[in-house]
């Protein structure tokens, strides 16, 4: 099965989230209490960065190709998706 840049980004993005959550759960048992703080600190940096990262790399695919994305707060085809308005006289 073939699959396009977008699906991969998102299969790499979930891939790295568990792995960074796997390693979160095995640092709560294993670190040392004078490292944990740190630890936990990147951790938690990387698990929100991971996403933000993936929005914004999908955004720019869909800029560059002029399509609309999932990731577009506005999509500039809002105004032709709505129904005509008749004029009442």
């Amino acid at each position: 099965m073939k699959k396009n840049p977008k699906q991969l980004a998102a299969i790499t993005a979930l891939i790295a989230i568990a792995g960074l959550l796997i390693a979160y759960v095995i640092s709560a048992f294993t670190a040392a209490p004078g490292e944990s703080e740190s630890r936990f600190m990147a951790l938690l940096f990387g698990i929100i960065a991971i996403p933000l990262l993936i929005w914004i790399l999908l955004f720019c695919i869909g800029r560059m190709q002029n399509k609309h994305t999932i990731a577009e707060f506005f999509p500039e085809n809002q105004k032709e998706e709505a129904p005509p308005q008749r004029e009442n006289k």
